[in-house]
């Protein structure tokens, strides 16, 4: 009953409105005040007293929403600056890690060819000192043909000997420089294992994060931060 009153008062605003005369030159109207604060009376008290309800109900709708959207924005604005606070902490670490990972494979790149050169040192010498020894003993048995055929023959026995043994040593140094070398080769790996670990959890990290929403009182996510 009340929206047949609503629209029996609007049918009369307008015959009000298509009665009344009109301003020359122009597309106003001349209404009568009295009888149209009647009609806008009449139209009010006609309204269903729910609406009033309602126009509050959605007041506070609106402002529910409004500090929900609040909240969202200050939490997203938070998860930024916490996100990247861990990015440039992660980015340090992982300097650093390169920097030791590199000086590591320096001091064991050194250290591995001092120790190269210090067997090598020692193959050598060594050698020398047998080759010297076997042209001493063959200067000491030249006097007498046998002494010195035998002499020869020791002396060549003893130079291939030494030779022989400074190609041992000269091959046990090189296989000890690279056993040295594939361990700083393995160390230098396992650094770099660590260092892309790291990389795809901090990536994994901040996906995670920027795909996180803030829904409280139960709203869902609706692509506005709410």
């Amino acid at each position: 009953m009340a929206e047949l009153k609503v629209f029996t008062v609007l049918s009369e605003i307008n015959s009000l409105m298509d009665t009344s005369k009109k301003v020359p030159l122009s597309n106003l109207i001349m209404l009568d005040r009295q009888r149209m604060d009647q009609l806008l009376d009449k139209l009010e008290s006609c309204l269903d007293p729910d609406l009033e309800k309602a126009e509050k109900l959605l007041a506070k709708e609106r402002e529910l929403l409004d500090s929900v959207d609040r909240r969202a924005r200050e939490t997203s604005e938070k998860a930024a600056r916490e996100a990247k606070e861990t990015t440039d902490q992660a980015i340090a670490n992982a300097r650093k890690t390169v920097d030791d990972a590199k000086a590591s494979a320096e001091d064991t790149l050194r250290q591995a060819t001092d120790r190269a050169n210090q067997l090598l040192a020692g193959a050598q010498a060594q050698a020398n000192q047998m080759i010297a020894s076997a042209q001493m003993q063959s200067a000491q048995m030249v006097e007498e043909s046998e002494i010195t055929q035998r002499a020869q023959a020791r002396a060549v026995e003893i130079t291939e000997a030494a030779q022989q043994e400074s190609s041992r040593i000269q091959q046990e140094t090189m296989g000890t420089l690279s056993q040295l070398l594939e361990h700083a080769d393995i160390g230098l790996g396992a650094q770099l294992d660590a260092l892309r670990t790291m990389r795809q959890q901090l990536g994994a990290g901040y996906i995670d994060e920027s795909r996180q929403g803030y829904a409280p009182d139960g709203y869902q996510n609706d692509g506005y931060g709410v």
